[in-house]
């Protein structure tokens, strides 16, 4: 007799025993929208103007004295270096402008060129470059050529000696052509630029210079005065798979203990976009930044409820306390090159604030951005567990 117990149940030889589904193990989500208030805005400490806030680099201490007191240590080297081709590769908000107008300041003054043989163009206004000029050295810019863009005709630049270009990825390679035009190989061209923020299609001025001038020395400004740090790394992690100017860095001078993380707007519908941004002017006057220091981007630009607003192609080389840009959707910003650098020159505008909007189907290139930066508001995707009933057996 078989003396060995026998098992209650017993299966055949063979025979697959069930398991429990591992899914079933999981606690069940489901996806709800909800409707999230705006954040109350964090503004964070105003950067104090451009200082040189540590030790000038081995030789430069004495360069300049005076003229380059509210420079950093590499806007010194950009406006000291000697006279011939320079290119100097900046991002937003890293003091083109500021430098370049150091760089003309210095050759007149400690150089003793002459002002009248200078001949400065600049994407912005002409009237801001002759004013920061006539800080540092008085009368003397008066004699000097300033000029937007399209007030130079292309028949008829004027034959100056020392030429001084902002915003160089602006200016259009018929323009660009016309002032290299019998200036041999090593002239005195002094140019600044992001080719980051160059919204045309095909290689821009900035893209040709090193070519054009294969012993053109180049200096970059990688230190960010105007935009948070959220801005900053949101604005880098969106141009760097395309970036133009492959190694570039931008650091952060902002304080980073109280900056606001990029407000990110679900839009439950077109109409709400359009009074979110109508209203938002009023909203920040509350928190103390001016209306005139707020600024509303959408593609086409044009007034929403009486609030004007530009095209980003508007705003360009241009800065605000704070930004809110509009229709952040797939087909206004689908996964292309064009559309990160608009996006991109867009998000730099900002200084303190930061909002992108969008009603619909969001544009793919925010998946690229850390999910950290942002602070979402308005109609919320969450996932929340998914609530049961038990069952009976």
């Amino acid at each position: 007799m078989n003396s060995e117990p026998q098992a209650l149940f017993e299966l055949p030889v063979g025979a697959r025993v069930p398991r429990p589904s591992r899914e079933s193990s999981r606690p069940r989500t489901a996806t709800v929208a909800r409707l999230v208030p705006m954040p109350e805005p964090l503004l964070p400490a105003r950067p104090e103007p451009i200082i040189q806030d540590g030790p000038c680099l081995a030789g430069m201490e004495e360069v300049g004295t005076g003229l380059l007191d509210h420079a950093d240590a590499m806007q010194r080297v950009a406006a000291s270096a000697p006279p011939g081709p320079l290119l100097i590769n900046a991002g937003p908000g890293t003091g083109k402008t500021h430098v370049l107008v150091r760089r003309i300041a210095y050759h007149i003054e400690e150089l003793h060129i002459p002002a009248s043989q200078c001949l400065v163009l600049t994407a912005g206004s002409p009237d801001t470059v002759r004013t920061d000029l006539a800080e540092l050295i008085g009368s003397h810019c008066d004699e000097i050529t300033i000029a937007a863009f399209g007030d130079i005709q292309i028949r008829d630049v004027p034959a100056l000696g020392h030429l001084f270009v902002d915003d160089i990825h602006r200016m259009s390679p018929k323009l660009y052509d016309a002032l290299r035009a019998d200036r041999g190989a090593q002239p005195a061209f002094t140019a600044t630029g992001d080719p980051d923020s160059a919204l045309h299609d095909g290689p821009s001025p900035f893209e040709s210079f090193p070519s054009d001038y294969p012993d053109a020395r180049v200096v970059r400004l990688t230190r960010n005065y105007r935009s948070t740090a959220p801005i900053i790394a949101a604005a880098m992690q969106l141009i760097t798979p395309v970036t133009r100017a492959p190694g570039r860095t931008m650091l952060p001078e902002r304080p980073a203990a109280t900056t606001a993380p990029i407000g990110r707007y679900f839009a439950p519908a077109d109409a709400a976009e359009r009074d979110f941004a109508a209203n938002l002017p009023a909203t920040l006057a509350a928190s103390g930044i001016d209306a005139a220091d707020v600024m509303v981007l959408r593609p086409g630009g044009g007034e929403i409820a009486g609030v004007p607003s530009l095209s980003i192609a508007e705003s360009a080389g241009r800065q605000f306390r704070a930004v809110c840009l509009l229709g952040v959707t797939a087909k206004n910003f689908p996964d292309t090159p064009a559309a990160r650098r608009a996006l991109f020159t867009a998000m730099t505008r900002a200084g303190d604030l930061l909002y992108l909007s969008h009603s619909g189907a969001a544009s793919p290139l925010l998946n690229g951005i850390d999910a950290g930066l942002f602070s979402a508001f308005g109609r919320v995707a969450v996932r929340s567990p998914r609530v049961e009933q038990p069952r009976l057996l």
